[in-house]
């Protein structure tokens, strides 16, 4: 199947096919190429600055959010499929979004800075794109209005999928902001010292 077919001719740019083939995944190759480049540091526990998530159950909304982020992208995926649209390079943002939930289940019971920080940007990235996304479909929503009689999936439909996406990775960006700024207000602990007669203090 092509990337893109059967696309409604916008005006202006960026087309919808070149936000599904290029602009909307480009955060997702993004955040793989940054836990790429991570894995040494992250797998390595020492100069990692850790917090318990709080409140806990706060956690566990967002894992539950992010799941359905996760859902909705595969749907906007299968109804573009049934519409015979094309789905560009969309579907590496399930694929990523399913690597961020398992970031976040693994640390429920411990955060990380480094990977509050990197979730954050991606949050952050995907709710720029999706803003600009949003914007065009809601034009295709009034240059191009179908209804379900006369369409698989209405335009009226695609910007509400990802209205709805656009609100949770707003939601995302918010709670990580705030856990990488809760890192930051950690005190670390000078090492301890202890003394040998006869010799200087020795730091452990």
């Amino acid at each position: 199947m092509p990337l893109c077919t059967n696309r409604f001719p916008l005006p202006g740019s960026p087309s919808t096919c070149l936000l599904d083939t290029a602009i909307v995944p480009l955060p997702s190759f993004c955040l793989l190429a940054a836990l790429i480049a991570i894995l040494r540091l992250y797998t390595s526990n020492d100069r990692i600055v850790k917090i318990p998530p709080y409140p806990r159950w706060l956690h566990i909304v967002y894992f539950v959010l992010v799941i359905a982020a996760f859902a909705m992208s595969l749907l906007e995926i299968a109804r573009l499929v049934a519409e015979n649209l094309g789905v560009g390079l969309l579907p590496i943002t399930p694929v990523a979004l399913f690597i961020a939930m398992i970031i976040i289940w693994k640390e429920r019971k411990m955060r990380t800075r480094t990977m509050g920080s990197i979730l954050a940007v991606y949050w952050l990235f995907l709710t720029v794109v999706e803003t600009v996304k949003s914007v065009r479909l809601h034009l295709l929503e009034e240059k191009n209005p179908t209804t379900m009689e006369n369409s698989r999936y209405p335009s009226s439909d695609q910007f509400l999928d990802n209205v709805v996406m656009l609100g949770l990775f707003l939601v995302f960006f918010v709670y990580e902001a705030v856990t990488v700024v809760r890192t930051y207000m950690v005190i670390e602990k000078p090492p301890k010292s202890f003394k040998l007669r006869g010799l200087r203090d020795i730091s452990v």
